[in-house]
């Protein structure tokens, strides 16, 4: 990553956008919170905490073997141990994405997805600080042909860029690209067959993603990481995921803050955590950077 992709984190702004289902909590949670006890107190104690986690590659999905592993399931399973709380005592709850927010409390305690932190979802829940960023990357047939390097450059030709349904690069692919230069597929394995078959000229979308799909397809490549770019303005959008609470349990996330403070200090360890998942000091260290940084009016 250039030394202007470090300098430009510092440039905040979304990092995907939320969704309605991001705005509101659902029941009340199964204890007070915040208070001597709560949650944390109770998981301390050896009590079972529910996880909630969305099945995707490479922050937290179920392996060939049926253990729940991945990049943000490695790093805050170590945070919780730290904390006294063992694997064993998690109850991981396979779930919708997008009733990861709303099932706070209900269905779950916690969310271990690898989330972006987004002013939107920080009006529902209390973001631990981020455990990683993640630039975005092109997707392109091996060799390049178009010489496609970054999202906004790619606006500015008359390539066809492909994206994933209601993410943040279909957000603004629709402000940038015209409608006709803009392939929308519900998910990466169609993106990939369209590039292939010339129906787009790149893929955009978070550079470990496209990554791993790379790794065994000599057809592709992906470019340098950089940051997308909000058309409104002209601030790169920080993409950055932790760990979620809900507010009521606040308690428990500055405790998890105080020990992901410690590792983030700890390039070794961090790195041990999470190169497994393809994720490097380099490009994905978030270097300081807060969720109240990216959320300043709503963080809580």
């Amino acid at each position: 990553m250039s030394n202007e992709l470090h300098l430009n984190r510092r440039h905040l702004l979304l990092g995907s956008s939320a969704g309605a289902a991001a705005l509101a909590l659902g029941a009340c949670s199964r204890t007070d919170g915040g208070g001597d006890g709560g949650l944390l107190g109770e998981a301390q104690d050896g009590g079972t905490i529910r996880v909630a986690y969305a099945d995707e590659a490479p922050y937290a999905y179920t392996g060939d073997d049926g253990a729940v592993t991945g990049q943000s399931v490695d790093t805050q399973v170590y945070l919780l141990d730290q904390l006294g709380i063992k694997a064993d005592q998690i109850e991981w709850k396979l779930t919708e994405w997008d009733s990861l927010i709303t099932g706070l409390g209900t269905n779950h305690d916690m969310v271990i997805a690898g989330m972006y932190i987004t002013p939107e979802r920080c009006e529902a829940v209390a973001f631990a600080n981020p455990d990683y960023v993640m630039p975005d990357a092109l997707m392109t047939m091996a060799g390049n042909p178009g010489g496609y390097t970054d999202f906004n450059t790619m606006a500015e030709g008359d390539g066809v860029i492909g994206v994933m349904n209601g993410t943040s690069e279909h957000e603004i692919a629709d402000k940038t690209f015209g409608e006709d230069r803009i392939n929308v597929q519900a998910n990466l394995d169609s993106l990939i067959l369209e590039l292939k078959a010339g129906r787009c000229d790149a893929i955009a979308l978070t550079s470990a993603n496209l990554r791993l799909a790379a790794e065994s397809d000599p057809e592709v490549e992906v470019s340098e990481g950089f940051w997308l770019i909000d058309p409104d303005t002209g601030e790169d959008i920080i993409g950055a995921g932790a760990a979620v609470f809900q507010p009521s349990d606040s308690d428990f996330r500055d405790a998890v803050n105080e020990e992901l403070d410690k590792l983030l200090a700890d390039d070794a360890k961090w790195e041990e955590l999470t190169s497994p998942y393809g994720f490097t000091l380099d490009e994905n260290h978030p270097e300081g950077l807060t969720a109240e940084d990216l959320c300043p009016d709503t963080y809580q």
